[in-house]
Order: structure tokens, then C-alpha cells, then sequence
């Protein structure tokens, strides 16, 4: 399931590039508040989300200028429950905040979901990142050159699948296909995330992957890779190779 939030600020309000934690912040109020206004247990669901998407903005000083005053921010996840508690928390905050901007929840919807199929062309809505532990705790991050990126993400969304069915999907095949010619074009095809102080390495790269439709509408719903919960992984279709 994928969810469309809209919020409304300020024209000329300054948004730091780095938002990603305050955006986990307010997934976690907006379900806090859910929870402490019926009583219930704060609810808990594999989930993705997207960057921010102004529809018009400029640079200046290290942040983006909102020439409008509409911004859109999309949630996924599996758990079709989990995306309408935050829905419930928003409406009941009114007004959010990112890091010291104040933004207004206007309105939420659910998208209609993609028909998937074995063969797919995805754009990135966030970075896609493969980490493992590192020497002294620390973590290190893959690069998408790398002999086992695409496996990694495999396996992660076989453990995925795992953790949401209690079983392993019938077909576990799946290969990536990260567009050449893009990456050529970019001068820097990587992106490196401050996360509250941490930095996370994604790229927004767009890919084609063929194999198990159970394990590409996994990727779709929680997200490819790893960290999706700080946003990372996100997709969209860009079509449907097969549709």
C-alpha cells in the first residue's frame, strides 16, 4: 500500500536538504499520538518513504526555497493498517514539524497499487542502500559496482517476505539491472544522507529487475534494501515491461 501525504507551508520557507530523520520523526509522533489518544499499543510495520517533492523550489545556502506552497511526501508499506494510523496521527496533530519548519497536513490518500509482473523498470522516490558491519562497529556501504549488491538485495527481500508471511516465496529468483548509461551521465550517481549526525551512502539509479513477482511487490511495498525505515528504497514503476 502506498500513501500520498500533502502538506502546505509558507512560500519562501527553507527546507536543509538532510530531512530524512525529521521525517522518521514524524512517522513516530504521528503513530505515538494514535496510540496515546485510544489507549493502544504503538503499532509497528516494515515501511519505505520518499524525499520531499516541491512543485517549485530554489537553492540557496545549502537548502531548498519553496517557490509554492505544496509540498507531497509518499509512505509504503505492506501493513495497509499501520499507513492509516499515521493518517489518523496527522489529522490529529494539524501541523507537523521539520526540524524548526512548521509544516500543515492538508490531506492524505491511498494510491491504487501497480499490477506486478516478472519483469519491471523501477525510478528511485529515495536512495537504495546496501550496509553490512564493518570492522570497530561501524557499518560500511556497498557500492552498486560491486559483485554482490544485486544479491544482497535479493536476500533482503527474501527476509522481508519472511518476516510478513512466515514463509519463504515459491520463486526466489531475481536479478538487477541498474541502468549503465545514467549512471554514465551522472557525475555522481551516489547520494550520502546526514541522518541525524550519521551518514547513510544510497543511489537514485533507475533499474530493471526480472524474476519473482512475490519478491518485486515485497521491494515495491517495504522497500529495496536496507534502512528503508530512515528513507531509503522507495520506488516507483516507470513501466511495465510486460504491461
Amino acid at each position: 500500500m502506498r500513501l500520498e501525504v500533502n502538506f502546505r507551508c509558507s512560500k519562501g520557507t527553507a527546507i536543509n536538504f538532510n530531512y530524512n530523520h525529521h521525517l522518521s520523526n514524524i512517522i513516530a509522533e504521528s503513530t505515538e499520538k494514535v496510540a496515546f489518544s485510544s489507549d493502544e499499543q504503538k503499532p509497528q510495520s516494515l515501511h519505505t518513504f520518499s524525499q520531499l517533492y516541491l512543485k517549485d523550489y530554489s537553492i540557496s545556502g545549502g537548502k531548498m526555497i519553496s517557490g509554492s506552497e505544496q509540498i507531497q511526501w509518499y509512505i509504503s508499506s505492506p501493513d495497509h493498517s499501520f499507513l492509516e494510523t499515521i493518517v489518523k496521527g496527522l489529522t490529529i496533530c494539524g501541523y507537523v514539524y521539520l526540524g524548526d519548519t512548521l509544516l500543515e497536513f492538508t490531506q492524505a490518500r491511498l494510491l491504487e497499487h501497480p499490477y506486478f509482473y516478472d519483469e519491471m523498470d523501477f525510478t528511485c522516490m529515495s536512495p537504495i542502500t546496501i550496509a553490512h558491519a564493518a570492522g570497530g562497529g561501524k557499518e560500511q556501504y556497498s557500492s552498486i559496482d560491486g559483485e554482490f549488491f544485486g544479491e544482497n538485495l535479493r536476500q533482503d527481500l527474501i527476509r522481508k517476505y519472511y518476516i510478513i508471511n512466515k514463509s519463504f516465496p515459491k520463486d526466489e529468483n531475481l536479478s538487477f539491472y541498474f541502468d549503465s548509461k545514467y549512471m554514465q551521465k551522472k557525475s555522481r550517481p551516489s547520494r550520502l544522507i546526514n541522518y541525524d549526525g550519521k551518514k547513510i551512502m544510497g543511489y537514485m539509479i533507475p533499474f530493471k529487475v526480472k524474476g519473482s513477482k512475490e519478491l518485486i511487490e515485497i521491494g515495491y511495498h517495504a522497500g529495496f534494501g536496507n534502512k528503508n525505515d530512515c528513507g531509503f528504497g522507495m520506488v516507483k514503476v516507470w513501466h511495465n515491461t510486460r504491461g
